[in-house]
């Protein structure tokens, strides 16, 4: 399949997907509001954290080998089952100790948050080892309709009042909440098997190719763990600033949530880079179309930062509650650093494809060194303002390192990631093109 068309098709389903995401971030946040939600997605961030360290990024491992046609794709799709209850299981774990150790926390609360951590890394894992697979195969329908379609019926159950119900109806839309991870996770692993079951065994990988997997996916864990603190370490500085309140930490995480879900065009095409790479074909026309795509993504934010100053104060409020009405000065802070993410998304999994995941570490290194002296001189004295700056900054450090590698591989110039060409969006349009014909 050629390049513009898997970047078609990738961008339809996984937009699918991202924009499920985006409806069930809207509903919980008028139904519950800025402060329990805030409190809600803080839980969801202690969890995220645990999944990527139980995950190994096998993940990763399993794109690069999988896509290189190194390891049988059934061979790691069972090791990724098994492993994705015993992380889940090691949660549960984790979760009860954290308890025993703290006299300081509700007993009460052990049962639910056991099962919240469950559901919600098990879910996880075996949703992203099955995206990883399928996605090796170049299959990006499936997996991400049915996620999305199990968001889809999660926010139909959302009740629609925008006032917050009692603290049992609250409980039970926790406890659905965090049972979709499973639900999806769970369908699209079973889907995976039901519809590969013709290619081969599923075992389990011999002692010399375990090995070399387990190597590359540890590396890629270093680079990863120190990834999600540059992404989600300023949500704790904001928790525990002296000046800021409840709502306004669920003011800056849904502004990093609106963030995250700019970052999703340049993910989707991240997801195709990185096993189009791995397997080496098309390398001159993925370094163009990274080249294209950074450009494109510049005049994209230029125009959501018009939007958001002109008409963001409003519009937060109108689509999230009136509890979010904190939004607007953080939003236009991040967007420049969510634009050197989206170009910094192309060129990490550049790197990972070619397997040269320590530069993508080096650089996650250098920006959660900036973030982490960043917010803890600032944030504690201006608040989730400058919490949005420094994040900014750390960002622009780390697309600064890649690019620099980057330029090693493919000399080109500064203005031909930046500079403005008409004839980019022929390539879109070509890209479209091929998903009608």
């Amino acid at each position: 399949m050629s390049l513009k068309k898997l970047l078609a098709q990738s961008i339809i389903w996984r937009g699918f997907y991202f924009f499920s995401i985006l409806l069930v971030n809207v509903f919980l946040s008028r139904y519950l509001q800025a402060a329990i939600t805030g409190n809600i997605y803080f839980i969801t961030l202690v969890f995220s954290f645990m999944q990527v360290l139980l995950s190994l990024s096998a993940e990763s491992g399993i794109i690069y080998f999988a896509s290189g046609n190194i390891i049988q794709r059934n061979k790691l799709i069972s090791l990724a089952g098994w492993w994705s209850v015993i992380a889940g299981i090691v949660m549960i774990a984790c979760i009860y100790l954290f308890f025993l150790f703290d006299a300081s926390l509700d007993k009460t609360l052990v049962l639910p948050y056991c099962v919240y951590g469950f559901l919600y890394v098990t879910g996880q894992l075996f949703a992203n080892y099955s995206l990883s697979v399928y996605y090796s195969k170049e299959d990006y329908f499936i997996p991400n309709f049915l996620l999305g379609i199990v968001n889809i019926i999660y926010v139909l159950i959302i009740p629609s009042k925008s006032s917050v119900a009692d603290v049992a109806k609250q409980q039970l839309i926790m406890y659905l909440f965090f049972a979709t991870f499973f639900v999806g996770g769970v369908l699209v692993y079973i889907s995976y098997i039901i519809r590969n079951r013709s290619e081969g065994a599923f075992s389990f990988p011999d002692r010399k190719n375990f090995n070399l997997f387990l190597r590359y996916s540890i590396t890629a864990l270093a680079a990863n763990v120190i990834f999600f603190l540059v992404y989600k370490i300023d949500y704790a500085f904001v928790k525990y600033s002296p000046i800021c309140t409840a709502a306004d930490l669920g003011n800056y995480i849904q502004v990093a949530k609106l963030g995250q879900m700019l970052l999703v065009i340049p993910q989707i095409i991240a997801s195709v880079v990185f096993p189009r790479t791995a397997t080496g074909i098309d390398r001159m026309r993925i370094n163009n179309a990274i080249l294209v795509m950074a450009r494109i993504f510049s005049q994209l934010f230029f125009v959501a930062l018009i939007i958001v100053a002109v008409t963001g104060n409003w519009l937060f409020v109108k689509v999230f509650g009136e509890s979010f009405n904190k939004m607007q000065a953080p939003m236009l802070l991040l967007i420049p650093g969510i634009f050197s993410l989206s170009v910094l998304a192309l060129l990490s999994a550049y790197f990972s494809g070619k397997g040269k995941v320590k530069i993508n570490l080096h650089g996650a290194i250098i920006a959660l060194s900036v973030m982490i002296i960043g917010d803890f001189i600032f944030v504690p004295q201006y608040g989730i303002v400058a919490a949005a700056l420094i994040s900014t900054l750390s960002y622009a450090a780390n697309l600064a390192y890649s690019l620099f590698h980057f330029y090693k591989d493919y000399s080109i110039s500064w203005m031909q990631f930046v500079g403005w060409r008409k004839d980019d969006y022929q390539f879109l349009f070509s890209m479209l093109k091929k998903k009608t014909a």
